[in-house]
This record gives structure tokens, sequence and C-alpha cells, in this order.
């Protein structure tokens, strides 16, 4: 049987380091991250696509933005699901941007997708 993030993971739409807020001792983390078209990924590796330590399935993101007056850190942004807000940060403003765009972009095609599914029903 086939493994699906192996699957996922050969719909690659951006890949880089990010630094990731840890949820229980709140200190930042360098992860690896990798979005695909259904979900966003992070490894502590580059390109060691085994074992994550986070996976976001993108149709549980309800919004994604900036945020550096919450965490009082520069380039950040949080990616908020119904269980879990999510705080990342990219090195520069454009690569948080990037990201950003990305995973929004993500989000309006995989909404699309599903809009389509469900007319079919």
């Amino acid at each position: 049987m086939q493994n699906p993030m192996l699957e996922d993971l050969k719909n690659i739409m951006k890949e880089g380091w990010l630094e990731k807020e840890s949820r229980v001792f709140k200190s930042w983390r360098k992860r690896w991250f990798v979005l695909t078209t259904t979900s966003l990924y992070s490894f502590k590796a580059e390109k060691q696509y085994s074992n994550p330590t986070e996976i976001i399935q993108l149709s549980q993101v309800s919004s994604i933005k900036s945020c550096q007056e919450e965490t009082n850190k520069e380039n950040t942004f949080k990616i908020d699901t119904p269980d879990q807000t999510f705080f990342l940060q990219a090195d520069n403003n454009k690569d948080k941007e990037g990201w950003i765009g990305a995973v929004g972009k993500a989000l309006v095609k995989l909404n699309m997708k599903k809009n389509r599914n469900d007319d079919d029903d």
C-alpha cells in the first residue's frame, strides 16, 4: 500500500527553512517546511522527508496572517486551525510574504477543488 505522505510529497509547492514556536516550551526551533497541495509538513532536516515533526492539513486552516505584534518578533506569521495556532518565523519579510502567499494560494486551490467535487454530488 502507498504511503499517503510520500504520494503527497510528489506535489511540493514550496519548501524552505522556518522557525516554529514549540507548543509546550514556547521556544523557537528551526524546521524544514514543505507545502504540498493538501498539507504543510515540518521536518528536522532539509529534504529528509520522513518522521515529520508537524503535519498541518490545509483543509483545517481557517487563516494565515502576519503576527509580529503578537510575537514581538520580526517576520512572523501564524496559521490558525480549530485545534491549534502555529507561530512561524521566516528569515526576512520577503520569505514571510512568500510563505503566506503560497499557503493562501494552496488554500484557494484546495477550496476550488472541494467546491467542484461538491458540485458533482
